[in-house]
């Protein structure tokens, strides 16, 4: 049974449960793994090169929209694209993926273009870190 301090018994409102553990126990196994596999990450020529999926689909994303320039039929096409429901936006980016699986640039940028037009929230703010470290050089 779980000892209690001579506050916890002075509170009343504290219940031992029968199946709880008398104390904390201590887990040192496989410590020593631990330590080496730590040092071996942080010692490794790839260490801290690691990006979230997240960060490297808007770094791709943010490297297609740069190629692009911005003209006035873009800006329109884009908010049509956001005015869209989003069954239309999957039959519009099925007749683009051809092109694009087949390496076009064109096709890619397109693609690129429908799918900036649909970001949630998050999905935003990744594109503008995106393109923050594009024009940092970063990515």
């Amino acid at each position: 049974m779980a000892r209690l301090t001579k506050a916890a018994r002075a509170a009343g409102n504290i219940a031992v449960l029968p199946t709880a553990a008398g104390r904390k126990v201590d887990n040192y196994r496989f410590a020593e793994q631990r330590r080496a596999s730590m040092q071996a990450r942080q010692s490794s020529r790839f260490a801290g090169l690691h990006k979230p999926h997240y960060d490297r689909a808007a770094d791709r994303l943010a490297t297609d929209l740069a190629a692009i320039e911005q003209t006035p039929a873009l800006l329109i096409i884009s908010a049509i694209l956001r005015t869209m429901e989003s069954d239309a936006v999957t039959k519009v980016l099925e007749q683009l993926a051809p092109g694009a699986v087949g390496g076009s640039s064109a096709h890619c940028q397109a693609v690129a273009t429908v799918k900036a037009s649909r970001l949630n929230l998050g999905e935003q703010f990744d594109l503008m870190r995106a393109f923050d470290r594009l024009h940092k050089g970063e990515a």
